[in-house]
């Protein structure tokens, strides 16, 4: 019976979450069940606004005695025209009427509502079958956290704008201390979830209309040399947005997968930033079919912050699991591929993962930058991102007259003094030669050349340097995209590959992790 989904429940109060009228005197008594349903659709991610015709500080006392009162946001309490206060609500929850639905005993109240705005939904409190009714919406209901914290902030900064008379939206942002992160490609897997649930909710800020599966995202977003992605998250000084858009573009057909936004992100100049990110890396793309549906001014009121700022980060993971991260165990040091390797690995809550700008490279051995790297007491490095003229600049023709060599070596010495491991992970050498990056010298001859570096390295430190081959996990060289990019199958054998092997150092020791 539901026309859309439900994201905001609108309750009068009077014969309706209460038997009794409140205004006649009457000693009120909660309806048990339908408490329990506004606590229960809290649960679940749709919130709930009253509605009422009262006197606003009796109704807040009955209902902080009812233990209830925190359980709604932007209510409404006096003694004025629904349909109105209604629109006034969900305007300023930046929701949809469509996405409503209000709750009322009164049948002159509910038409009312309803000729204001007709695409809201409605139920009669009196309908014999209107409790079954709610909880059948419930029923449906897949979230699994609640929104209301989110509705304080917005209480809290229609306050604040309101009480300031005249100024512009512009010049309240600027007050406000807005701050943006928009994580990127791969750092985006572990947020993968909570991207599906936004753009699969969002209808009035999904400018792209997509809809996604969760595997298929993930895929998506580990296809990196066709897809560009960036989350966004969000705060201020009144609190922190959480995941409030994502924004996927199409390398190869140059246009946008996904532009999706949470109707938390409205009138803050998000959609704006999020298209800076694109044409920071494509200054040339379309977007004139966005044109005219959101302020395209430089939101130069947003202060912008980097995924690799570790405050940052942290606050931004604390965000989606409850707590802080502790330190990590495991480094995966691949440029873009480590977090397609730590999303499949068993280990994943002890893995820091690198992606730029957060990387390690060779060079670093040679200028000693190295020492301002964190490394942890497991290592695995991708040693083929190195084997590209690209990450030397300077340097690059001088790779195969010793530098190269010499920088493997003073990494080995950095392992045996630190007393750390390192799974190195090897390109094929002999895969097709359209898979190598022959214009930035990744060719056959230059994988062999350095492949043997490393396996002389491995021979000479057992139990501190392990070799994965990336040859024998192959079933076919249509699971790399190129000797650099590797498609998701290929991904999960390495990550299953180093769960072996972490799991050999820690249980068995190193020496018989080598033997295996």
């Amino acid at each position: 019976m539901w026309n859309a989904p439900i994201k905001l429940i609108l309750w009068d109060l009077d014969d309706t979450l209460w038997r009794g009228t409140l205004a006649d005197g009457d000693a009120v008594a909660l309806f048990d069940q339908r408490a329990e349903m506004v606590r229960a659709f809290n649960a679940r991610g749709v919130v709930s606004s009253i509605c009422s015709k009262n006197d606003f500080d009796a109704a807040k006392a009955r209902l902080e005695a009812f233990g209830l009162w925190d359980e709604f946001v932007f209510p409404h309490i006096a003694f004025t025209p629904k349909a109105e206060a209604i629109r006034g609500i969900i305007a300023d929850m930046q929701l949809r009427a469509a996405n409503t639905l209000f709750i009322d005993d009164n049948p002159h109240n509910l038409a009312e509502v309803r000729h204001a705005l007709p695409e809201i939904q409605t139920l009669d409190a009196t309908a014999a079958d209107a409790d079954e009714q709610l909880a059948g919406l419930l029923a449906i209901q897949t979230g699994t956290r609640s929104r209301v914290a989110e509705y304080r902030i917005l209480e809290a900064k229609k306050r604040d704008r309101g009480a300031v008379e005249g100024q512009s939206n512009e010049a309240f942002l600027r007050a406000s201390g807005l701050c943006a992160c928009a994580p990127f490609i791969m750092d985006n897997l572990e947020f993968v979830p909570r991207i599906a649930e936004l753009i699969n909710r969002a209808n009035q800020l999904n400018y792209t209309q997509s809809r996604v599966d969760a595997a298929q995202l993930e895929r998506d977003i580990i296809n990196v040399t066709r897809h560009d992605s960036w989350s966004i998250f969000a705060w201020d000084k009144y609190g922190r947005y959480g995941l409030v858009g994502f924004v996927m573009y199409d390398r190869v057909e140059q246009k946008l997968v996904h532009f999706t936004f949470s109707c938390r992100a409205m009138h803050m100049g998000l959609e704006a930033y999020a298209l800076g990110k694109i044409r920071g890396n494509w200054p040339d793309a379309d977007f004139s079919a966005l044109d005219g549906r959101f302020s395209r001014v430089s939101p130069d009121w947003i202060e912008d912050h980097g995924f690799d700022e570790p405050d940052v980060r942290a606050a931004i993971r604390a965000e989606r699991s409850g707590q802080l991260a502790g330190e990590a165990g495991i480094r995966i040091m691949f440029d873009c591929q480590s977090g397609g390797i730590a999303h499949y690995s068993q280990y994943r809550p002890a893995i820091d993962f690198d992606n730029n700008p957060r990387l390690f490279a060779l060079r670093m051995m040679d200028d000693d930058s190295y020492k301002a790297q964190h490394f942890p007491p497991f290592l695995v490095y991708g040693a083929t991102v190195d084997y590209l003229d690209v990450r030397w600049p300077g340097k690059w023709h001088l790779l195969e007259r010793g530098v190269y060599q010499k920088c493997v070596l003073r990494l080995c010495i950095h392992l045996i003094e630190n007393d750390l491991r390192m799974l190195v992970v090897l390109p094929p050498e002999d895969a097709p030669i359209e898979k190598y990056r022959l214009g930035l010298n990744h060719s056959p001859e230059r994988a062999r050349i350095f492949n043997a570096i490393w396996r002389q390295m491995a021979r000479e430190n057992p139990g501190r340097i392990f070799l994965l081959e990336v040859a024998d996990l192959l079933d076919s060289y249509e699971e790399m995209a190129d000797v650099t990019h590797f498609h998701p199958s290929l991904l999960q054998k390495i990550a299953a590959q180093m769960d072996l092997w972490v799991y050999g150092v820690l249980t068995a020791g190193s020496g018989d992790a080598a033997a295996a």
